[in-house]
């Protein structure tokens, strides 16, 4: 099953290592392909929609700053254009 599978079928029991909440309801899906680990945001939307915002492959420890911030711009303007679910 590939994590875009396993987050569209089994969102509300994915935890970490798979799955991190990192506040104001945006959490981290995590996916290794080899040696490195990709990172992609995403928030619920209108209780069991899935909007995924942007990627990235993760060099340290701690998700970029900038790729959060990235993120929850993203978010917000979506519940701009569309409601807030």
């Amino acid at each position: 099953m590939t994590a875009i599978s396993a987050l569209r079928d089994q969102a509300d029991m994915l935890w970490e290592p798979h799955s991190k909440s990192m506040g104001k309801g945006l959490f981290e899906l995590r996916v290794r392909q080899g040696s490195d680990i990709a990172r992609a945001f995403y928030f619920f939307f209108c209780g069991s929609k899935i909007v995924v915002t942007n990627g990235f492959v993760k060099k340290s420890q701690k998700a970029p700053r900038r790729e959060i911030e990235r993120a929850l711009a993203y978010k917000a303007d979506w519940e701009k254009r569309f409601g807030n679910g």
